[in-house]
């Protein structure tokens, strides 16, 4: 009977769990999260991996040091949010760096990016334009299968986000380049963070284990008492 009851407990402990292939992901910084590599960390049923920064152009650093990274889950979403007091600059003063990433494996929908941002001040400009890979991690520059884009902005004027794109079939991997743009032109470009947001289906794991329970109780009830 205790025996029965430990092994019970056990499968109750699995079916309350998703399918975690590696550490948790934690707020941290883009520098932390360049250090897991290939290895990545677990949001949701998803991993991330394989994190790069790369400067392009423009007249001020922003450190990847200086980056948060917010992991963020919910009801049928997972997402990162990337934010820093240095996506603030004015004057002639610009911007431009490139920050990849790769989501592996899943179940993946769509794609929405979200721009949070203080409004720039006319003409200043600020920009984070998405290419993904479907189905594939981008190699370098290259991608082997399909792209998409998605482009959030703040010209001061007007805030282009939310935009998305959909994915039908779903995907199972997804390589994300993050170019992100800031432009002063004489007056000032600001945002607080954007986030690359992805839709999956809800995990369900309802039906095996509660089969799993019916099973489990039929043994119990089924198991003949000894007689004294």
């Amino acid at each position: 009977m205790l025996r029965l009851l430990a092994r019970c407990f056990c499968f109750l402990a699995i079916c309350s769990a998703p399918g975690w292939s590696g550490p948790l992901c934690l707020t941290g910084t883009l520098s932390s999260y360049e250090a897991l590599g290939s290895g990545g960390c677990q949001i949701g049923d998803l991993t991330v991996v394989n994190f790069t920064y790369t400067f392009l152009s423009g007249t001020v650093t922003i450190p990847d040091t200086s980056i948060t990274v917010t992991p963020s889950t919910g009801s049928g979403m997972v997402g990162l949010t990337f934010s820093s007091p240095d996506f603030n600059l004015s004057g002639s003063n610009s911007a431009q760096y490139l920050l990849g990433y790769t989501w592996d494996p899943g179940d993946i929908r769509s794609l929405d990016d979200v721009l949070n941002a203080n409004s720039p001040v006319s003409p200043g400009f600020a920009q984070v334009s998405t290419l993904d890979c479907e189905n594939a991690a981008f190699s370098g520059s290259s991608c082997t299968t399909s792209t998409d884009t998605v482009v959030v902005s703040d010209n001061g004027i007007t805030l282009n986000s939310p935009n998305s794109v959909t994915f039908s079939p779903s995907l199972g991997t997804l390589g994300i380049r993050n170019t992100i743009e800031l432009d002063g032109n004489g007056a000032s470009s600001e945002f607080t963070s954007f986030e690359n947001q992805l839709t999956t289906p809800e995990p369900s794991f309802a039906a095996p284990c509660l089969l799993l329970a019916v099973l489990m109780l039929g043994r119990l009830r089924l198991k003949p008492a000894k007689r004294i």
